[in-house]
């Protein structure tokens, strides 16, 4: 019993760090793909063309 009960722990440790290396792929990952997506959106955002906003009754005179 002495035998299985330290393979038993050596088998829980080897899983524990296993799933935090995981974790820790998946985070870096996600981390990744956030850093690109914004990278993304602030390129697509820079080549957008400004767009003017012309009063349209806000304090401008009405055409008649």
């Amino acid at each position: 019993m002495f035998h299985h009960d330290i393979m038993r722990s050596i088998m829980q440790e080897r899983a524990r760090e296993r799933r935090a290396e995981a974790r820790a792929v998946r985070t870096g990952r996600l981390a990744r793909r956030a850093r690109e997506y914004w990278a993304e959106r602030a390129e697509r955002e820079a080549a957008r063309p400004v767009r003017r906003h012309r009063p349209s009754g806000h304090g401008a005179p009405q055409a008649r």
